[in-house]
């Protein structure tokens, strides 16, 4: 078992994208940034690709895009319930005596466009996504190549519903999960 084990690490180490990113210079990482990507030229070909599939996605699903702000005040994270739950994980700073902090999700931003649109209950389901910059103060010793970062992007999406067109979508997909 020992033998399988050394093998099968072997193995993993010759996969490992960390040292394949880095051999094909597709990216890198520094400590004058932990936990964030730097990616090169080809690699950010890659990303740029990989990133305007995912939007022909949403347009197929009728998503409508949406870019939402870096930098919030706590207060919105405190009624959202994020500050409560991730505060220590969030990088929070101080302006003009009031504490803010870099967004690690996007659903506070989207809650927001929602409250501030003028779409009427009839045009629900409203679908929004995002691909925004997040944060997230990861410790160190989580920090692992493209998989746990501090620095991402996020596929991110929210979709707002009437009452009964979520209990719909709930059944659908307990539903759909149960004949899988």
């Amino acid at each position: 078992m020992l033998s399988e084990y050394k093998t099968f690490l072997a193995e993993a180490a010759k996969r490992n994208h960390r040292k394949i990113g880095i051999e094909q210079k597709l990216f890198f990482f520094d400590d004058v940034s932990p936990g964030s990507t730097f990616f090169l030229p080809h690699g950010t070909r890659i990303y740029n690709t990989m990133l305007e599939l995912l939007k022909s996605e949403y347009r197929k699903r009728d998503y409508d895009e949406v870019i939402t702000p870096n930098i919030y005040k706590s207060d919105i994270w405190k009624t959202s319930g994020h500050w409560e739950h991730y505060e220590e994980n969030m990088f929070t700073f101080e302006v003009e005596k009031e504490k803010f902090a870099l967004k690690p999700m996007n659903c506070p931003g989207h809650c927001k466009i929602f409250a501030r649109s003028e779409v009427s209950y009839k045009a629900l389901p409203w679908r929004m996504a995002d691909f925004g910059v997040l944060h997230r103060n990861e410790f160190s010793g989580a920090l692992s190549g493209l998989t746990r970062v501090r620095r991402f992007q996020q596929d991110d999406a929210h979709i707002f519903a009437t009452f009964d067109q979520a209990s719909l979508l709930c059944h659908l997909c307990r539903h759909c999960m149960a004949n899988d």
